[in-house]
């Protein structure tokens, strides 16, 4: 490990941190949240990868190649576990096996394009300034909302959300639940969560209800005239509740804690 933090800028060690706490990040993703092009992301990712702090892989697809998936590596482990003053903490994220299942996950999908929900905000941060203030993972969501006061017949209706942020720009800072889906759930069962997150919001300590928004991200469905909410354009924030305020300003020197620095 000593050998190896020789070699790290701290763009590398935004990157290794985001990896391990999102558990896993494509090519494209990478790039968009630290680099200027994707020729540079993939030359430093396979030196990241060299030098063990990040491991990779291609998920099997019917035809063609898969773009590399990024997961945390022993030595990025071990750098993490260094800064955090516990050093074992994210040593059952390098297991084998569970790197293994991860790769054969039917879930894997669902996960990246979870993520690429909140990498398109981090990227429009970098672009456009504001700042991506905070991105929960879904574990690290549940275990912030698992104290809501809510009463205990509704806390049956609770859903379970994928994610959660803060986005801030002109001074102004939103707050959402994501529900991520691919176009598996129907409309109505997706509709019928829309009561639960109310419940969900409303018991949520802090600033009121009107201060959190539930994001619905919906791939396209095939047959129908349209998703239960559209994804964003590239590099553009989803609507979440009301709209955050667009910026004309000019992407500042240091972007959101979730774009790394360049």
């Amino acid at each position: 490990m000593l050998a190896a933090s020789g070699h790290l800028t701290d763009r590398d060690r935004d990157l290794v941190r985001l990896v391990a706490v999102h558990r896993v990040l494509a090519t494209s993703q990478l790039a968009a949240l630290g680099f200027g092009n994707i020729t540079t992301a993939r030359h430093r990712l396979s030196v990241l990868v060299r030098l063990g702090l990040l491991r990779r892989f291609r998920p099997h697809t019917p035809t063609g190649s898969a773009p590399w998936h990024y997961v945390l590596g022993p030595v990025g482990a071990a750098m993490l576990g260094v800064e955090d003053r516990e050093e074992t903490r994210w040593l059952p994220h390098v297991r084998a096996d569970r790197q293994l299942s991860l790769e054969r996950s039917p879930r894997l999908t669902h996960m990246t394009g979870r993520n690429w929900f909140f990498v398109a905000l981090a990227r429009d941060a970098r672009a456009h300034g504001g700042e991506l203030r905070e991105w929960l993972n879904e574990a690290d969501t549940a275990a912030r909302y698992e104290n809501a006061a809510v009463r205990q017949d509704d806390r049956a209706r609770l859903p379970h959300p994928d994610g959660a942020g803060t986005w801030a720009e002109d001074g102004r800072a939103a707050s959402f639940l994501l529900e991520y889906d691919t176009g598996t759930e129907h409309l109505p069962v997706l509709a019928g969560k829309l009561d639960g997150y109310q419940v969900l919001a409303a018991g949520l300590p802090g600033t009121g209800r009107s201060a959190r928004s539930c994001c619905s991200a919906s791939a396209p469905r095939a047959g129908s005239r349209a998703p239960a909410a559209h994804w964003p354009p590239p590099g553009r924030p989803p609507t979440c509740g009301s709209p955050p305020p667009r910026s004309t300003r000019a992407s500042p020197a240091r972007p959101g804690r979730y774009g790394c620095r360049c």
